[in-house]
């Protein structure tokens, strides 16, 4: 069983950035079994991403849950998610900056994670340029994957709407 202990070591070994942006996509399955489950994942990883002034990003995408495309709207005090386990626990956790967008928002730990999703609302595609996902590439942050692989990185439709690249989705 892995414990805090474990995970805040292991992302050291790796020497995980501890400043900056780091975007997490996860399976908690692939993980494998963890004291407290998935919340004791997710407080090590704010522990160990925010401790020196780095933000921590978690998606918290609700694409799934529009009933109106014409005037989409988001709960952000509602932990529904259509992507996870991880993700719905740090929607539903009250140390998260929740973003605004109404499909990909974003659940960011940190002293200055306001300022990250300032502005979220006003992103005109899922992963436009100016959201969440554009500011992560343009402050050089990184993106962890646990248990998962590349094509879960909703940060390279980011970077293909950023070259044009058309049929994208």
């Amino acid at each position: 069983m892995f414990t805090k202990e474990t995970l805040l070591s292991q992302l050291a070994a790796m020497n995980a950035p501890r400043q900056g942006v780091v975007l997490v996509h996860s399976s908690l399955k692939a993980i494998g079994e963890t004291e407290n489950r998935g919340q004791g994942v997710l407080d090590a990883l704010i522990e160990y991403f925010t401790a020196e002034g780095g933000l921590l990003c978690i998606p918290t995408h609700t694409w799934a849950f529009l009933d109106n495309l014409d005037e989409p709207t988001l709960d952000v005090n509602s932990d529904r998610v259509c992507i996870g386990t991880l993700p719905k626990i740090a929607a539903g956790d009250p140390r998260a900056h929740r973003s605004l967008h109404p499909t990909p928002s974003m659940a960011v730990f940190g002293d200055h994670a306001e300022d990250f999703i300032a502005g979220e609302f006003t992103a005109e595609t899922s992963t436009d340029p100016r959201s969440c996902y554009g500011k992560l590439i343009r402050r050089k942050g990184h993106v962890l994957l646990l248990g998962v692989v590349h094509n879960r990185n909703t940060t390279l439709h980011c970077v293909e709407e950023m070259l044009g690249v058309p049929n994208r989705l």
